[in-house]
């Protein structure tokens, strides 16, 4: 039987192996580090266009108030604000809304105002949800159907930071932990 060897490579096509491989491998290594810095750029972009641009002015109908009487962003110029989009429907809000009620006592004396937003909510659903957490800050459906989109919410919970001069200062989507609900507050008070 006969078997043909592999021819033995010569000494041109193991420079263009070495060249190709040291070319490709310097390829790579540019390509990565060119994806670190694009990712460090986007994570220091911020995430909402709301930042660093006037709070959206709204007016809500508190669930857990007199029922006459109405919530006005613009009544709390000079204060910070924290705004926060809920749903009784939603099981993260329901995790952050104890969270939220405790924070809300800690640091109202200091002048911060909490403001909740129902966000696709009916009123027995969310009236029962304020009653079973014990909500003592404003909190109800926007009276405008448009105070979602002004504020670019896309679900629930979504909290939005307000400093005293009526600038957003940040938005964060999802549950918030107290640490970082602190944290936030803490920014807005400086």
């Amino acid at each position: 039987m006969w078997t043909k060897t592999a021819p033995r490579p010569t000494t041109r096509s193991i420079v263009i192996f070495a060249v190709t491989t040291v070319i490709t491998a310097s390829l790579l290594a540019l390509m990565w580090v060119r994806l670190i810095q694009a990712g460090n750029a986007a994570s220091n972009v911020n995430t909402s266009p709301l930042i660093n641009r006037a709070a959206p002015d709204f007016v809500i109908t508190p669930w857990n108030m007199p029922t006459s009487q109405t919530i006005r962003l613009d009544s709390f110029k000079g204060h910070p604000v924290v705004v926060n989009f809920w749903g009784s429907w939603c099981a993260e809000c329901q995790e952050e809304q104890a969270i939220f009620q405790t924070v809300w006592q800690q640091y109202q004396n200091q002048g911060v105002q909490f403001i909740g937003i129902a966000y696709n909510d009916k009123q027995d659903t969310g009236s029962a949800y304020l009653k079973q957490y014990a909500v003592t800050y404003p909190a109800g459906p926007p009276q405008a159907n448009t105070t979602p989109v002004d504020y670019s919410v896309t679900g629930a919970p979504e909290t939005v930071f307000i400093g005293r001069d009526g600038i957003v200062k940040d938005k964060v989507l999802g549950p918030m932990d107290q640490a970082s609900l602190e944290r936030e507050i803490q920014q807005l008070l400086k």
